[in-house]
């Protein structure tokens, strides 16, 4: 997996989480201290396929974990909230679409983490070698004309 399509897939959630929660979103982890509820969004596992040609396959996994505001109505808080991602983080973005494949959470006691398995395509750019002139015992033979010309 590219590194500059996990990112943009983070961005995406992160962006789709912005438009459907007003909670503090973090990137990476959780710093100690803060506003709670919130959310924290990770990239966590890649993987790839080779297809024909220069194509590839590709699938990433993005970690949401929630944590909950008080610890005796986590469980409550954390079931409406995984409602409301598998509704919202089933397809993200805009420009690009990512649809996810697998989706699940697991409880957790401030909270929950919710798993997303996005495919999407690769398509890995080569530089195309040109052929060179060809000479043959010095002699220019083939792509020449009278006076060097193509």
């Amino acid at each position: 997996m590219t590194l500059e399509m996990a990112e943009r897939l983070k961005q995406e959630v992160i962006r789709t989480l912005k438009e459907g929660f007003s909670l503090p979103i973090y990137a990476e982890r959780v710093p100690q201290h803060t506003k709670r509820p919130c959310f924290s969004v990770t990239v966590t596992q890649g993987e790839q396929k080779r297809l024909l040609g220069r194509r590839r396959a590709a699938e990433a996994t993005v970690v949401v974990t929630y944590t909950a505001a008080e610890d005796c109505a986590a469980r409550e808080e954390s079931l409406k909230t995984a409602d409301a991602l598998y509704e919202r983080l089933w397809i993200i973005g805009s420009q690009e679409r990512f649809a996810a494949g697998q989706m699940h959470h697991e409880m957790r006691e401030d909270g929950m983490i919710f798993y997303a398995t996005y495919g999407y395509q690769i398509i890995l750019e080569e530089e195309d070698v040109k052929m060179e002139r060809l000479e043959y015992n010095g002699r220019k033979v083939v792509g020449y004309g009278e006076k060097n010309e193509i």
